[in-house]
């Protein structure tokens, strides 16, 4: 067996074996943090329509519009980590990563009056006033995961770089 796994096959194995190291921890976080969502949806389908409509809603519009706007902030990190390394001024990864937190800190203080101001943004894009009441309640509960985001996000970019 072990003359069959040598040479080029050996070292791609090897070579796997390593990636896999490596990725699998951002594997698993980025299913358990896009799981968040459908466990959320799933408990709330059982509430009734109008909250899983409300709850949709939410998911799809609000908070991937915060989300979009979070990451790409806090990817711009990574641009900055990874040209510190390269010119070998590791002290700077440090000031890179406060920075971004405050950044993106404050982009989601911007954010959170569309959180608050939910049901009249709904309303305005012609949405049913139920389910735009059910979802400035849920956002009201989602403005702390808007903060989680901006601290997480600069995080994760920090760690890959």
């Amino acid at each position: 067996m072990d003359s069959i796994i040598g040479g080029p096959l050996g070292k791609s194995w090897d070579e796997s074996k390593k990636i896999w190291h490596i990725a699998l921890p951002a594997i698993l976080t980025a299913v358990f943090q896009f799981s968040i969502g459908f466990v959320t949806t799933a408990f709330v389908g059982h509430l009734g329509e109008v909250e899983l409509a409300a709850v949709a809603v939410v998911e799809n519009v609000i908070e991937s519009f915060a989300y979009g706007i979070l990451l790409g902030m806090g990817s711009a990190l990574e641009t900055l980590c990874g040209q510190a390394v390269g010119s070998g001024k590791l002290q700077m990864l440090g000031i890179y990563m406060q920075r971004s937190w405050i950044i993106c800190l404050a982009t989601a203080l911007i954010l959170t009056p569309v959180y608050i101001f939910t049901p009249p943004i709904l309303k305005f894009v012609h949405q049913t006033k139920d389910i735009s009441e059910v979802a400035g309640r849920y956002t009201l509960w989602a403005i702390p995961q808007l903060f989680a985001y901006a601290v997480n996000f600069p995080l994760q970019k920090f760690f890959q770089s």
